[in-house]
């Protein structure tokens, strides 16, 4: 049986070179437009919640019936 061995530099250099230029391609306002978009959703996310609990305890559990 013959003894193999794997050459780990090569593979290390083509991931690292894969990332920079992963890295290098996203802009800086992609990154800010990326975070407003996600607080934005968030807090839609929150106040639709809010909304919706208030009309359940209104319209379901409500003691005038």
């Amino acid at each position: 049986m013959t003894e193999q061995h794997v050459n780990t530099g090569g593979k290390a250099g083509f991931l690292g070179g894969s990332l920079v230029s992963v890295f290098m391609s996203i802009s800086f306002g992609g990154i800010l437009e990326t975070i407003f978009y996600a607080i934005l959703g968030t807090v839609v996310s929150f106040l639709v919640s809010l909304l919706l609990k208030k009309l359940f305890r209104r319209y379901f559990f409500s003691t005038d019936k």
